[in-house]
């Protein structure tokens, strides 16, 4: 045999013997997985939603829409909005299907475009615009006879990670009537302004049939079907502060 051919023997039989277990050696344990982390209380959560308090929330009005469409004459939407309505939700992001409102609308405070003479078009009415008449007068929202419109949720679903449904009574011109709203969740902000309270938006909608709450003035010029549609945002109530004073010994 050369030195080469023995060099290279002795080589593997070194390695054989090095990597052959010893007779008293003990058997390895099996390596176990890594126990994953607990998930925290918040990580199943949508994204939008995960920083969102769970609380009671009131409208903030200056940043609140709410419409109401028919059709005019079969040519065109009519739109009509309110400017004076407040609401209060109760909201927990971890189950939003649990969540409820309660809505109350002036119907005094209807606003429309109108750009003519009400007056000049209208000598007769006992009313001195448009908006008025939509608000007091008997055939639309007689608003001196029923004050207030009112919506109280009775149940929600949530369908996807921000949209899902909240059914309710709707309250209009003293008749009350079952209305689902298709509800989507927009996120959350922090307004300076606000301290630490949350600032929640949403998008919601609906229609309903007038005749079925009693109004059926002008038909065949407006439509039966009102489409209702609100955007707007709730903030977080105040949270009342702790009693810091000490109790006594």
């Amino acid at each position: 045999m050369t030195p080469r051919n023995l060099l290279l023997a002795s080589a593997s039989a070194l390695l054989v013997v090095a990597c052959s277990p010893s007779e008293s050696a003990e058997t390895t344990a099996p390596i176990e997985a890594p126990t994953p982390p607990e998930a925290t209380e918040t990580a199943d959560l949508p994204e939008k939603l995960t920083d969102v308090s769970a609380a009671t929330y009131s409208l903030e009005p200056t940043h609140a829409f709410l419409t109401a469409t028919v059709m005019h004459n079969g040519l065109s939407e009519y739109t009509i909005d309110f400017t004076s309505f407040d609401a209060t939700l109760d909201f927990d992001p971890a189950a939003p299907e649990n969540a409820s409102l309660n809505v109350s609308i002036d119907p005094t405070s209807v606003n429309v475009n109108y750009a003519g003479d009400y007056k000049a078009g209208h000598p007769d009415s006992e009313f001195s615009s448009w908006p008025e008449a939509l608000a007091k007068d008997a055939r639309f929202m007689n608003a001196g006879e029923f004050p207030e419109i009112t919506f109280v949720s009775t149940g929600a679903t949530r369908e996807e990670d921000y949209s899902g449904t909240l059914t309710g009574d709707l309250t209009f011109l003293g008749v009350t009537r079952p209305v689902t709203l298709e509800v989507t969740y927009n996120g959350v902000a922090n307004a300076p302004w606000y301290g630490e309270r949350d600032l929640i938006g949403f998008d919601a909608s609906t229609t309903i049939n007038r005749s079925e709450f009693g109004q059926t003035s002008l038909e065949g010029m407006i439509s039966d079907e009102v489409a209702v549609a609100f955007s707007g945002e709730f903030l977080q109530d105040e949270v009342p502060a702790e009693d810091s004073a000490e109790t006594p010994e």
